[in-house]
């Protein structure tokens, strides 16, 4: 898979490009001072590295062992792959030319089936014939992704070729200074990241997440102001967030500017899922910060200050999430409701009565609600302790909203009741019309959710086994690999 490599020292580039020992003296060090030097600093370059070969081992590892799996194929799929007969072998030549856009029809047509797009970024990208990383990555994507779903391992190995030719193209085109910064080049490494979520059970998703951000990072928040640059950086900027809080490492997006400047010009652009967004950015930061709690250096004064920092920060998010939840039910009344489940697969057992949902727009906005509420009153137990009690973070919401059949905010009376939410709401965004752009929005959610329960209980069980039905049936095989992927939380 990819990654946006960078070195393992932590020194000035200096001291790295010498290949000797750094003070890492702020903001220039020592050595470099003593030898007359300027110090360049500690920003370190950055490039795509091909991390592909690792997993196509594994891949063709696993296919020589596991059983076969089915192969629900319609006539075209199969014609596709016959080399039975030679009487076939002309039309076979004359598809084969054909397959890319076979393949990348399916892709359009089927990997966010169910989100209502105003500008399909992926589609104009792969119609963008002036640039070849736009042509390979998408290119990539489309065939891993038909490769996947229909359990076809020549094409999901073809994609990985490809792969590996987008991945030459990106880091020519970072090294042209009019194409480094381009939206296209931000475009092509948004396409990588998304073929990270199907190729691979690992956690390259995370590494691919980084360097998107180094690349708008760099680009600034001025240059996304555009409807079309406004577009690509919300697309990007959750999966950015949260490659940043599983690293438990403060996020540039925190920052004011790129909350505000990209709406600058249309402030009414502004969603009130963006907004729930802009709370993630915050909670990366607050990660980090707990962890500091733990550092050998701090004396016991300095601990004491930053210990009540630290529990500010905390009590800060939870009021400004809960004023989201509240702003967010008056503007959606009436958004969920209770029905009897109907699919046997995704809990009528454990939850006879599940959530439905006016849309998959506000499904999707609880659940990431949901997931971010958990973190969040889990560090606050662990840093201020048990006697934390969470209304008191809501005391200053208007009264008289109804929120059922949902918790209102500050009144969970537990973890597992915030996860219930979630497990709650699979069946809705599993429904076969949403599945895979419901899949991608649980990926997080169901993550945390599994965190409230011990890993025997019957749900954390349960929620294993959603994650493996995503994986064989939605093509996101990294679902199959994020229970080994854990936001840690200090004790």
């Amino acid at each position: 898979m990819a990654r946006l490599g960078v070195g393992k020292s932590g020194g000035c580039r200096n001291c790295r490009r010498r290949k000797v020992k750094c003070d890492e003296h702020r903001p220039g060090c020592k050595r470099c001072e003593k030898s007359n030097q300027e110090c360049e600093g500690y920003t370190r370059e950055h490039r795509f590295v091909d991390e592909n070969f690792r997993t196509e081992k594994h891949v063709k590892k696993k296919a020589s062992t596991e059983t076969p799996q089915p192969d629900p194929r319609s006539s075209q799929d199969i014609i596709l792959h016959s080399n039975s007969s030679s009487g076939l072998t002309a039309m076979n030549l004359e598809i084969h030319a054909f397959q890319d856009n076979i393949f990348m029809s399916f892709l359009l047509s089927n990997l966010f089936s169910g989100i209502p797009v105003v500008t399909p970024w992926l589609r104009l990208h792969a119609e963008d014939t002036s640039s070849a990383s736009a042509q390979l990555s998408t290119r990539a994507l489309s065939t891993v992704f038909f490769g996947r779903t229909h359990y076809q391992h020549n094409i999901t190995a073809r994609g990985y070729n490809l792969y590996g030719q987008a991945l030459i193209s990106l880091n020519q085109d970072l090294q042209d200074s009019k194409k480094g910064q381009s939206l296209s080049v931000v475009k092509t490494a948004m396409a990588l990241e998304l073929y990270e979520f199907i190729a691979s059970n690992t956690s390259g998703w995370i590494k691919h997440a980084g360097g998107v951000g180094r690349l708008l990072e760099l680009r600034g928040p001025q240059l996304h102001q555009s409807p079309q640059g406004r577009e690509i950086f919300e697309a990007s900027r959750a999966i950015i967030a949260l490659g940043y809080l599983v690293k438990r490492k403060r996020c540039f997006l925190e920052s004011t500017e790129w909350k505000t400047i990209p709406w600058a010009l249309e402030p009414e652009a502004k969603t009130s899922v963006m907004f729930l967004h802009d709370i993630a950015c915050d909670l990366p930061g607050v990660m980090e910060d707990v962890d500091q709690l733990q550092s050998p250096q701090m004396s016991p004064e300095e601990f004491i200050k930053h210990h009540a920092f630290v529990s500010g920060r905390i009590t800060s998010c939870l009021k400004e999430l809960y004023g989201w939840r509240a702003s967010w039910q008056r503007q959606n009344p009436h958004a969920c409701w209770e029905v009897l489940s109907t699919d046997s697969t995704t809990g009528s057992i454990l939850f006879p009565l599940v959530f439905n949902y006016k849309s998959l727009i506000e499904a999707n906005a609880l659940t990431f609600y949901n997931a971010l509420l958990l973190l969040l009153l889990k560090v606050a137990s662990q840093v201020i302790g048990p006697q934390f009690d969470p209304s008191t973070c809501a005391a200053h919401l208007p009264r008289g909203l109804r929120y059922e059949p949902l918790i209102p905010p500050g009144l969970a009376p537990n973890a597992q009741a915030i996860a219930y939410e979630i497990c709650k709401s699979v069946e809705y965004l599993l429904g076969a019309e949403r599945r895979r752009a419901g899949a991608f929005f649980l990926l997080f959610p169901l993550r945390v959710a599994w965190q409230a329960f011990n890993p025997v209980d019957m749900e954390a069980v349960w929620l294993q086994g959603i994650m493996r039905i995503i994986a064989d049936s939605t093509g996101f095989e990294v679902s199959r690999g994020l229970m080994g992927e854990v936001v840690q939380s200090e004790d």
